[in-house]
């Protein structure tokens, strides 16, 4: 398994990235040694020339904008073994063809079972970054960090299962960008990288 002894620290450290202005193609250096500042290198690395968009590591997804409807277009990783010089413990999707369209960027954990009990759904992890590229600069779109949320079965007049929440939406989405990065990282129990799927959803919905 491609990851540090630190990957929990790490994982559960901020992922703050400053918001609206414009980012280099290589990552700004780090003003001093907290997790915190070291995670927000980490993901403004993720925006470099040099960064790989092939599995394990990244994917690159063309965006088709979908009519009277809304749509995902995103990559998932084959396993948990994302890891990369430029962009290291981050699974990372470039969808291109945006041309300037609103689009929401999200990040989901994908747990090794569909049985996932209530504990294992609370001690499932998973953060992700967004990052839109217009005028010959990235820019960062928001960050979130969170555990997997337990909804339980619903009773009543509407009854439905129980299920666990590991998708997330990161900021508020943005538009006027022709491409958009996510970066992704899911973690089981903190530890153990998982896979995870990183896009954007687009469209207005029905007619």
């Amino acid at each position: 398994m491609r990851t540090s002894p630190t990957f929990a620290l790490l994982f559960a450290a901020s992922l703050a990235t400053a918001c609206g202005g414009p980012l280099e193609d290589a990552p700004p250096p780090v003003g001093d040694d907290s997790i915190e500042s070291q995670e927000q290198g980490v993901d403004e690395s993720c925006v470099g020339s040099g960064v790989v968009l092939a599995q394990p590591d990244g994917t690159s997804v063309t965006a088709i904008y979908p009519r009277c409807s809304t749509a995902d277009f995103a990559g998932t990783s084959t396993n948990g073994s994302y890891d990369q010089t430029s962009c290291p413990r981050r699974f990372v999707t470039e969808i291109t063809n945006l041309n300037g369209t609103y689009a929401r960027p999200f990040v989901e954990a994908i747990p090794s079972t569909s049985n996932i009990t209530e504990s294992g759904c609370k001690g499932m992890l998973v953060a992700g970054a967004a990052f839109g590229y217009a005028n010959g600069y990235w820019y960062s779109l928001g960050n979130v960090s969170a555990a997997g949320i337990w909804h339980p079965a619903g009773t009543g007049p509407i009854s439905f299962p129980a299920y666990c929440q590991l998708g997330f939406n990161i900021g508020n989405g943005g538009s006027g960008y022709s491409k958009i990065r996510v970066t992704g990282i899911g973690a089981a129990l903190g530890v153990f990288p998982t896979r995870v799927r990183t896009g954007v959803n687009i469209g207005n919905g029905p007619c």
